[in-house]
Order: C-alpha cells, then structure tokens, then sequence
C-alpha cells in the first residue's frame, strides 16, 4: 500500500513507502473522502522511507492538504526535514505585486515589494514580510514553527496560518496608516500594530 495509516496513541500515523507527491496527494484525497469522519479533527503523524524522496515544499502540500481536511499535525516533517534545518534555508524576495490566483512557496522567509492579492497564496518556512498590502492567504512557519510571523504596511488577509494553527477569517478593513504583525502568543494567532520597540528579533 502507498500509505498505510494507523491508529497509535489518538494520533493516526501515515506511513509513506515509495511513490511520489502526486501519488500520495491522489491517495490521500480518495482516503479522506471515503471516510471523512476519520479523519476529521484527529492528529497526525507522517513517518515512513518514502519521505526520504520529498523536498520540504512537497512534505508542506502533504501537509497543508491534512490541515485543509480538518487534521491537526502532531509532528510537522519527517525527522530529516525538520524545523532546524528549515532554519538555514534561502529567503526569496519578490519586486512585484503577487496577482489574484497566484502562488508563491519558500522554504524560508518570503519578502514581497508590492501587494499580495486577493486569493494569492504565500506559503513560506520562515517568516512573511508584505512591504505594501497582503489581502491573500498568508501561511508562515509551515514546517512548524510558531514563532514565525506575518508582517504587512497594510495587513488584511483572507486568511492567516502559524504553523499548524489557523486564523478565522477577519472582516474586510479599510487601508490604513500603520503596519501590523500577526503572530502566535501561545493561544491565539494575534494581530497587532508593529512596535519596532517589540521584541520581535529576539524570537
């Protein structure tokens, strides 16, 4: 079997063989819908010799599809892809706006000059740094950190992730004359305005 899935200690583990992203994505879809209330609300956890083929932006699909079917990811990669090493990997830096539709992944920090579109998709490692409007989906720290950010001069997201955690959606707001930071203060992912007196360096 490409997947076999388990149930050990309340968390149910995906032992991946050999096979490729899109084998797995393909597999996981036809589990999740036979038996949605299975997988609904339960922990997981992927293990197995078949991670050892994936990069880590195709452990963060495989992620990102449990997450969007309702699952809560109890370790966030295999043991070879793990936050430390997600730590030293290469920023990306983008001198444009990212249009409607469009999708941008790192396994760093993502920096964008320009505006994020509505219904663009950052999905970054690191931290994600808007320097004009972010009006898309933003997911920072995808790896599993939570002690990644979401910065924007105007921050008005569809939807903010830390992490393995998700943001409800907010309710439209106007622009505004201040930048805000989104992060995780351990209950909540928080939206604040920036305080470079803060110690957000410091994490």
């Amino acid at each position: 079997m490409l997947i076999k899935i388990k149930g050990i200690n309340s968390s149910l583990v995906f032992i991946f063989s050999n096979g490729t992203c899109e084998d797995y994505i393909a597999f996981l879809i036809e589990r999740f819908e036979q038996t949605p209330q299975l997988f609904q609300g339960s922990k997981v956890i992927f293990q197995g010799a078949g991670l050892d083929n994936l990069n880590n932006v195709e452990i963060c699909e495989l992620q990102k599809l449990c997450l969007e079917h309702g699952m809560i990811l109890n370790n966030m990669a295999a043991p070879e892809m793990s936050l430390e090493k997600s730590y030293n990997q290469p920023n990306l830096i983008y001198y444009r706006n990212i249009r409607s539709g469009q999708k941008i992944t790192a396994e760093g920090s993502v920096i964008i000059w320009g505006d994020v579109h509505e219904s663009a998709e950052i999905l970054a490692g690191g931290d994600i740094i808007v320097l004009g409007s972010l009006h898309g989906i933003a997911h920072a720290g995808c790896y599993g950190d939570l002690n990644k950010i979401v910065f924007a001069l105007n921050l008005n997201p569809s939807q903010i992730r830390i992490g393995n955690k998700i943001s409800r959606a907010a309710e439209k707001k106007g622009n505004r004359s201040y930048p805000e930071i989104a992060y995780w203060d351990g209950n909540n992912i928080c939206i604040s305005v920036y305080d470079a007196k803060e110690a957000w360096l410091t994490r």
